[in-house]
């Protein structure tokens, strides 16, 4: 199953703003939300949301640079990928994610998500 919006969407109802990344995780939780929507979630960056709106377009950006990385060929360099996620308008936390990566070829989608999710998760 693909992470979905319309599932994020249906729990940030019950969410008060501002909330943390943490407040939206606790009520996906709650809502028993499916695995690959939660892990793109997961993904978002840890910071305070002033609306849905905000939650939404983190977790779409996100959603957006995975499905790129999955649909790419492999190997494919930092450069390679940096420079397509920026044809993408990725949101630029993602785009930095990727600048501070290894300066490396990447054999596969997990491996370029792996790193990104150690670089978002630092900042």
């Amino acid at each position: 199953m693909q992470a979905s919006t319309t599932e994020v969407q249906s729990i940030l109802g019950n969410v008060k703003y501002p909330a943390t990344k943490n407040q939206v995780i606790d009520e996906a939780r709650k809502q028993n939300i499916s695995g690959d929507t939660m892990q793109t979630l997961e993904n978002i960056p840890d910071r305070k949301y002033n609306s849905s709106d905000d939650v939404i377009n983190e977790f779409e950006s996100f959603q957006k640079a995975v499905e790129a990385f999955h649909k790419r060929k492999y190997p494919a360099t930092k450069q390679e990928l940096v420079n397509e996620a920026r044809d993408l308008h990725v949101r630029d936390v993602i785009i930095k994610a990727l600048e501070a990566c290894p300066d490396k070829e990447y054999s596969s989608p997990d491996d370029v998500i792996k790193e990104c999710r150690a670089r978002i998760q630092n900042r």
